[in-house]
């Protein structure tokens, strides 16, 4: 029942190529993280979302030194590769330093037009609603250029529909996960998931379906090990999930970026479009890159713990991820102040060899047994 969602993730060119051509709609590249992919499909785009890859990186250190974060270097690595010649135009948002200026190194390098959704640090609603006005503006028009198509009310209350369906079900499954540890495997869940970066929403939305149907007739086996909740930006590489398989490691719950911090996100509300963007933005779960002093990580992250039940906290660091690293010492604080048992690995995307990852989740499943 997982095989659709593999092939597509094994296939990634020829997926686009092939609803590129089905649907006659421009691919747009949406960078990390939290960009409405609402916005694009009701303009007339099909948003595919790109959050890194596993390419050996040779071209793209000649534009960002190796101390730049391995997803911003990979997403530069297939366009100078000539990989993503299917994509017409990228949309940014702005969650770090380094996203802001590999927009810039797009600008100069490559003549696609490029978009950008910058996210304001304001602490009230007014404020933020103040400053995206003219962003949200300066989008929907670039969107529109660039697709030749008019984004209308109609249209937007359909993309929010849509996407707000797939959402939905992406947080069913999220739901099925904690209740039933084991039900299904932690390497076809996140598959499922990166999926969904890919396919149009109304090619997924009935895949997701048809997957929960199937889930309902099957039971999990009895959880051997400790159920771990992992906290991160990005869930890749998918190669370490298919370890956890094998040590038996059951994740409960996530709190990544491109995971439930964007699965969460109920629909964009069409009817008052700068409004819908701004709660989209802020709400409901917290990230390290988006300023909101309302919503604390710490409490926040606790609770998912307790309602989770997972027995520790493994912290998915990518290496050089500046806002993640701020944030770790001092989540991990609070929750062994609370007698949660926490842990972190760093990995690159690029990363080939996962024997030291692998020991590193095996000994802290340990300890947790202990």
């Amino acid at each position: 029942m997982f095989e659709p969602f593999h092939q597509v993730v094994t296939n990634v060119s020829k997926t686009i190529l092939k609803h590129e051509a089905d649907l006659g709609r421009p691919v747009i590249g949406v960078m990390p993280a939290y960009f409405p992919m609402e916005l694009i499909w009701a303009a007339g785009g099909y948003p595919v979302q790109l959050w890194g890859n596993n390419l050996p990186l040779e071209k793209s250190d000649a534009y960002l030194q190796a101390y730049c974060c391995s997803v911003a270097r990979s997403v530069l690595e297939l366009e100078m590769r000539g990989i993503a010649g299917m994509v017409r135009a990228y949309a940014f948002t702005s969650l770090c330093d380094t996203l802001i200026n590999l927009r810039e190194i797009y600008r100069r390098l490559f003549s696609k037009p490029t978009l950008e959704l910058s996210i304001p640090i304001t602490r009230t609603v007014q404020a933020r609603r103040a400053y995206l006005k003219s962003v949200v503006e300066r989008v929907t028009d670039g969107l529109q250029a660039i697709t030749a198509t008019k984004i209308t009310p109609q249209g937007l209350k359909e993309a929010s529909q849509l996407y707000g369906r797939v959402r939905a079900l992406q947080r069913k499954l999220y739901q099925i996960r904690r209740e039933t540890p084991g039900l299904i495997k932690n390497h076809d869940f996140y598959t499922v998931m990166k999926a969904g970066f890919f396919l149009p929403a109304g090619v997924y939305a009935p895949l997701l379906e048809n997957l929960l149907t199937d889930l309902e007739k099957h039971t999990a086996p009895k959880a051997k090990r400790p159920r771990l909740l992992l906290s991160g930006m990005v869930f890749d590489p998918l190669e370490i999930y298919k370890l956890m398989d094998e040590l038996d490691v059951h994740i409960v719950d996530d709190d990544f970026a491109n995971g439930w911090r964007t699965v969460a996100k109920g629909d964009l509300k069409a009817g008052d479009l700068l409004g819908g963007v701004t709660g989209y933005l802020f709400q409901p779960a917290p990230c390290c890159c988006v300023y909101n002093p309302d919503n604390d990580r710490h409490a926040y992250l606790l609770n998912k713990v307790k309602a989770s039940g997972a027995d520790g906290v493994l912290f998915w660091y990518v290496k050089f991820c500046e806002p993640d690293a701020f944030d770790r010492p001092q989540l991990m604080k609070h929750l062994k102040d609370q007698n949660i048992a926490t842990s972190f690995v760093d990995l690159e995307l690029s990363i080939a060899n996962f024997d030291a990852v692998k020991t590193r989740i095996n000994a802290f499943c340990e300890i947790l047994e202990g």
